[in-house]
């Protein structure tokens, strides 16, 4: 890992951290499955992002999270969990995927930017 992509994780993690803050009042925000037994429509798109991330369709979990984007808490959960999964893999798990530090990056700030997150201290 470079120092670039080691600089960017930093980035990333210090988001989280500040959004966790900002609209949670937590250091830390996990996506959890609700308690009902029916499973609400962020529940059902967390199960299959997690898929997705898992078969190395990155690129697909990512379109998805947009095109479902929702102004809701529990989708900021969704979607911070899911950046956070991200930023946790190894590059070559992302080479794998064919995605980058970078793409994590940006695409973190596209979808907090939508949702209406203020993240201009964090963009490059």
């Amino acid at each position: 890992m470079g120092y670039q992509d080691d600089w960017m994780m930093r980035q990333i993690s210090v988001l989280s951290h500040y959004v966790a803050k900002l609209v949670f009042g937590k250091s830390a925000v996990k996506y959890e499955l609700g308690a009902s037994d029916m499973l609400s429509e962020t529940d059902q798109l967390h199960l299959v992002l997690d898929r997705l991330i898992r078969e190395h369709k990155i690129c697909e979990a990512e379109d998805m999270l947009f095109e479902n984007l929702s102004l809701d808490d529990r989708y900021v959960e969704l979607a911070m969990d899911f950046y956070q999964k991200l930023n946790g893999m190894t590059d070559s798990e992302l080479e794998e995927s064919n995605f980058s530090r970078d793409e994590v990056y940006d695409g973190y700030i596209e979808i907090l930017t939508r949702l209406g997150i203020p993240v201009e201290q964090f963009v490059q």
